[in-house]
């Protein structure tokens, strides 16, 4: 059975800096690939929804794409505002619809969205009755580096070194998130964070993961 790999991203953009290079891996070995983004567009003027649904689909012409959800439109920056309850049954109901094999979830941060959806989906995360997920990892971006303690279950590392030109090509598909510098959503953030973890474990380039769970 293809194995089924669901990462949940607050924005479109989140999924590639964090499981970027994984996925194209995996993508490789056959496996399927779900997404589910906590909202997509907004009323800042790099969210305008069509254009941030267009990129998206520029990504999935990189990154094959089984099935992607908008948990909600025009929300971002808000969606500390969704009752607790609302977002966390409709990550349930995701959960319940794929039963995913493999779980990614953002680490939580200090931007309003990502601690909603962290919050959220830790909360539906619960064991599921008939159902259970054999990993649950956190991803990590470059805006969340050395600011929060390190998770009980320990840290896992993927070698990305073969792709990572073709993840930063994903991450310029969202053209509108791309930023200058001091920023580090760009190809020298991107690869500066896959520097330092590929330091860490003897390779060129790694991406970092935050294990919660897993099964062997």
């Amino acid at each position: 059975m293809e194995k089924r790999i669901l990462v949940i991203a607050p924005h479109a953009d989140d999924e590639v800096l964090g499981t970027g290079g994984y996925l194209l891996h995996q993508m490789e070995e056959g496996a399927k690939i779900y997404i589910v983004f906590g909202t997509n567009g907004g009323t800042n003027k790099r969210q305008v929804y069509s254009e941030r649904v267009a990129e998206f689909n520029e990504v999935k012409s990189i990154i094959k794409i089984e099935k992607d959800f908008i948990l909600y439109k025009d929300m971002d920056a808000r969606m500390d505002t969704i009752p607790t309850l609302e977002l966390a049954t409709k990550i349930e109901s995701v959960l319940d619809e794929i039963k995913p094999d493999e779980v990614f979830l953002n680490y939580s941060s200090n931007h309003q969205d990502h601690k909603k959806l962290y919050d959220c989906a830790m909360i539906a995360f619960r064991l599921r009755e008939g159902y259970n997920p054999r990993l649950i990892a956190l991803y990590e971006y470059p805006f969340v580096m050395s600011q929060y303690d390190p998770i009980d279950g320990g840290r896992w590392y993927h070698d990305i070194s073969d792709v990572m030109e073709k993840k930063i090509e994903a991450f310029y598909c969202y053209k509108s998130q791309v930023k200058e510098r001091p920023s580090p959503l760009n190809a020298d953030g991107i690869r500066a964070l896959a520097t330092v973890r590929g330091l860490e474990i003897g390779t060129k380039y790694a991406e970092m993961f935050y294990i919660i769970k897993r099964l062997k």
